[in-house]
This record gives C-alpha cells, structure tokens and sequence, in this order.
C-alpha cells in the first residue's frame, strides 16, 4: 500500500462508539474477506453487523464462525428471500446496533486497514460521510481469493481507479466533490434516525442510496467527501440477477413526508418490530454465544 505522511493532526475528539454495518447476499468468499479486513483494523468498530438480504445457511455459519473468535460483538441481522431488498436488510442492521456513529460497506468490498479509523477521524456534527473504492478486476480478484494477498497499491496489477489507492491525508485536503455511494459511507446514527433510515420502497439495484443522501441534505446535513482516506476494494462480480436489475431513478410522491426528509417506509418498521429482530434464532450474538445459548 502507497502511503504518503499526513500533513494534519490527527482528529483528537473523543470518537463515538461505532458499528460497522455489512450487507450481503450469498456472497460467501466475499463476506469472508471482508470479514478478515474488519477484525484487522487499526482501530476495531464498537461492533460488526451483518445486514443479510436473506443468504443461504452457509452464510449463518460462517458468520457464527468468526464471532466465535471476534473481540468485538459480531450480529448476524437475516430477513426472508424476497428479492433485493438491500433498503431493508440495512434498517434491520440500524435497529440492531446500538453505535452512535454508523459505518457502511457493502460485502462485495474488503478494507484497508485504516478503513474505520479513517471514518471517525473525520467525523463532525451536521456531516455525513462518502468514501470511494478501488476496483479489482476478475484475474485480480480470483488472485484475491485464491491467495489471500490482499495488500493493494497503485501499483497493483488487474485493478481500476487506482488513484484512490493512495491513502494520504494532503491529498485527501484536495479533492471535496463526488456523489453518493452506499457501498462506503457513514453517518451519525440519530441522523438516519431521524429521517427513518432507508426508504423501504425501494427494491431492485439501485437508487436506495442517492435517496438516502438526498433526506440527509433536506433535513439540514452536509456531505463530506472523503478521497485517499477510508479505502475500500470491491470486487468485480456478474450482477445480481435477483429484481428487474434496472436502476430506479423516480421517488414516489407519497413515499416521504411534505418537507421530504423523512420516509413513510423505512427503520420504524424494524425498530417497532426490534425485540423480534434480536430474538430471532437468525440473529446471531456472539455475546450470547459465549454464555453458551
């Protein structure tokens, strides 16, 4: 990994206990990976959740696996098959942590290890969070995998947006704008709160996020665009073939309130529903593991 010297101080305020969310969907190597990078991080989450789209059993045990040996609470929050449903599988995840500051990577991507530190070393009041990623390639990839050499630098052969693989803090200081990506952003959890999380509506690849964003920016945030600093790699993979596969690019009219800021369907659901949702036989916790349940 290239790593230039920070030209700042590092962010000395008393960082907020967080979670880091996971999505995934019968993406057994990928979870596993990403796994691995997250109990490798230089500063560990509060805690690790999996948000699943309703994975097979494989996915449960290894899950059960890695909380068996994780030092920081590891749940496991399942829903039924239904369909890409990736707006409420991440709400099940929100219900069930207990964070003040939620961190957001989809399973298709694994992370640097300064990944979480990173995150909360930029974050402020009124702000929410976008990271990018570097883009692995099929033949880098199935190396990936096969090996277990994860290091990736600018340098690294069969990868894409290779300039994001540089973490450094000056430059980071240089480049402010971009959109919207679920797969690597963060936010303080009162904030998603209030706007009731993700707007349930959508289903299908696509637009759950900018959505997201936009409820954010109408209910008084900033977006905080975040370059060379909390990197994540994502894996190429064949699309998902569950939904129609099209991007949704219209907001129904009824989904949100007046002031557009808060969705009608969205993380009261599983909040109202939240005792179900901790006390689902699908809902793993590593704390309940150890006294021995």
């Amino acid at each position: 990994m290239m790593e230039l010297p920070f030209s700042a101080e590092r962010n000395t305020i008393s960082l907020p206990k967080s979670s880091l969310i996971i999505a995934t969907y019968n993406s057994l190597e990928f979870l596993r990976v990403v796994l691995e990078t997250a109990l490798e991080q230089t500063r560990l989450p509060d805690e690790i959740i999996i948000a699943d789209d309703g994975s097979r059993e494989d996915t449960a045990a290894l899950v059960r696996k890695f909380a068996a040996g994780s030092p920081v609470p590891l749940l496991h929050a399942w829903q039924p098959d239904e369909g890409f449903r990736l707006a409420r599988s991440r709400n099940n995840a929100i219900a069930a942590s207990t964070g003040e500051y939620l961190i957001f990577i989809d399973g298709d991507c694994f992370l640097n290890r300064f990944f979480v530190e990173d995150h909360l070393s930029l974050v402020e009041e009124n702000f929410y969070i976008v990271g990018t990623r570097v883009n692995i390639g099929p033949r880098r990839r199935d190396h990936v995998l096969r090996t277990g050499h994860r290091r990736i630098s600018f340098w690294s052969w069969g990868t894409h947006k290779k300039f994001h693989a540089i973490r450094s803090r000056f430059l980071s200081n240089f480049r402010k704008k971009g959109g919207m990506a679920g797969a690597n952003f963060s936010a303080w959890r009162k904030d998603i709160v209030r706007i009731n999380g993700f707007n349930e509506i959508f289903e299908g690849h696509g637009g759950e996020d900018w959505e997201l964003a936009s409820r954010l920016e109408r209910s008084g945030m900033r977006r905080k665009k975040m370059v060379h600093l909390g990197i994540a790699y994502h894996f190429a993979h064949p699309e998902n073939p569950r939904g129609d596969g099209d991007r949704i690019s219209r907001i129904y009219a009824d989904s949100v309130d007046e002031q557009g800021i808060r969705c009608k369907h969205g993380l009261d659901r599983a909040v109202k529903n939240g005792i179900n949702i901790l006390n689902n036989k699908t809902l793993f916790d590593q704390r309940a593991h150890q006294k021995g349940a």
